[in-house]
């Protein structure tokens, strides 16, 4: 059907606290990021757009390997310059809600790219229908987040 933007996102988001509370599975949080956001940070921050998915799959093991192992990969194995994995490394270690979607709205490289608002605009829409919610605490922006995007 024909939803606005980030409505069924912001459902989804609702639907699976909804299950996690009545599981009573204590504390938790759902990261949430965009592909849009992504491929427009990885533009910003000088990786080709043939290298954009692999570099991807090198930020995604951050929830498992510490930051210098992950920028090694994407150096040595995935062909990303150094100075482009340096940038990134600026980016991808943030996380939180609104306040961090407005700085970046703000940020010198990203505020020049397209793709980089558009995701931005979208998580702040998803943000705010979060906030509508009730859900607003167990939701958090996570830009290392790359997996199923």
């Amino acid at each position: 059907g024909q939803y606005d933007p980030m409505v069924p996102d912001a459902e989804c988001l609702k639907v699976a606290t909804e299950i996690l509370d009545s599981i009573d599975i204590g504390k938790y949080v759902l990261k949430v990021n965009h592909r849009r956001l992504l491929d427009g940070m990885f533009e910003a921050c000088g990786v080709p757009a043939d290298k954009f998915r692999s570099t991807c799959s090198a930020v995604d093991k951050l929830d498992k390997s510490p930051w210098e192992e992950v920028k090694n990969e994407m150096i040595n194995e995935k062909g990303v310059s150094p100075e482009a994995a340096d940038k990134i490394g600026e980016y991808v270690r943030l996380n939180g809600g609104t306040e961090l979607v407005d700085q970046l709205l703000k940020d010198e490289k990203l505020s020049k790219n397209k793709a980089a608002i558009e995701g931005l605009e979208g998580l702040k829409l998803l943000l705010h229908y979060s906030e509508i919610l009730g859900i607003k605490d167990k939701v958090l922006f996570d830009l290392s987040l790359a997996r199923g995007l």
